[in-house]
């Protein structure tokens, strides 16, 4: 929930869309002031379609869009994967570590998209293309950008805006 890429994606919508979307931002258990503990990727899905389930419910009716930042990114599309609620995922930085172990995730039929910089440290541009291809998803390279997108967290918080709410343009 604090880390800094989600955190500049919140900001972006804030800034930009904040009368026209609702967002939700959550620690995973065990996380922060969270309870339970790491799971191994299984329970973090199920908290992921819990808030997804629980914005549908505030939300009726409402597109939703999923986005993870490295693992939270294989989260996010495995929580996509198991909610019919979900019609768009934005993968920022998709660590390939855990994109190894794929299952039902990649069944996935809304939209998908990955974020990826040149200069990352757990996910190369190759890597990022081939999950690509085999996704069916839309890939945005950033150049000169590291895992954690140092260089400009603005700069991608901005693009990630078109990819999570397209019906709603940036002023």
């Amino acid at each position: 929930m604090h880390s800094p890429v989600p955190l500049a994606i919140a900001k972006a919508l804030s800034d930009e869309l904040r009368e026209r979307v609702a967002w939700a931002r959550f620690n995973f258990r065990g996380v922060g002031a969270s309870e339970g503990s790491y799971d191994e990727g299984r329970g973090e899905v199920d908290d992921a379609c819990a808030v997804t389930e629980h914005v549908r419910r505030v939300v009726p009716g409402a597109a939703i869009a999923i986005c993870g930042h490295s693992f939270g990114s294989w989260v996010g599309l495995r929580a996509a994967a198991a909610s019919p609620a979900v019609d768009r995922v934005l993968l920022v930085a998709p660590s390939a570590l855990f994109f190894a172990v794929r299952g039902g995730a990649l069944g996935f039929t809304g939209y998908k998209a990955i974020f990826i910089g040149t200069e990352d440290e757990f996910c190369d541009v190759d890597e990022a293309r081939a999950l690509a291809d085999e996704m069916g998803a839309e890939l945005r390279v950033f150049e000169g950008f590291d895992h954690h997108f140092l260089k400009s967290r603005r700069t991608m918080a901005n693009a990630a805006l078109p990819v999570l709410v397209p019906e709603a343009p940036v002023q």
